[in-house]
């Protein structure tokens, strides 16, 4: 399937407090890939990375890694059940120019990773899906 996916902003102006932190972050591309972050209320955290093909020659990849978060002050940290670490700084308007757009929205922005860089966490930041909506381009 041959589709651009864009993820437009919607009306939203949430802010990322303590207690709304948990949810779904993405990233926001233009390529075959996506990122999403899954922050549950109880501690637990999954990425997701999705890749694929523009012109359907291969099979989508999808790759999960699990583990949990944790959160002081406006650094939170993610620790992967291997060991590996993405620590983040909580921006409450993390701005849109990243994808070509004016305006922010909450998100967070890498501080630091151990995770490989095939992983595309140091190319991208990650705001809260709740603030964007999904749309596709025919």
């Amino acid at each position: 399937m041959s589709a651009l996916f864009l993820l437009m902003l919607a009306t939203s102006t949430q802010t990322v407090s303590p207690a709304t932190i948990a949810g779904q972050y993405v990233a926001v591309t233009e390529t075959e890939y996506t990122i999403t972050l899954t922050l549950q209320s109880k501690g637990r955290a999954q990425y997701e990375f999705v890749t694929w093909e523009a012109d359907g020659s291969a099979p989508e990849q999808r790759e999960k890694l699990s583990g949990k978060w944790s959160r002081s002050g406006n650094t939170l940290t993610v620790q992967l059940s291997s060991g590996k670490v993405a620590i983040y700084s909580v921006v409450p308007c993390l701005s849109h120019q990243e994808f070509g757009e004016a305006g922010c929205s909450p998100g967070l922005s890498l501080v630091n990773t151990t995770l490989a860089d095939r992983y595309g966490l140091k190319r991208f930041g990650l705001w809260s899906a709740a603030s964007l909506k999904v749309g596709v381009q025919p």
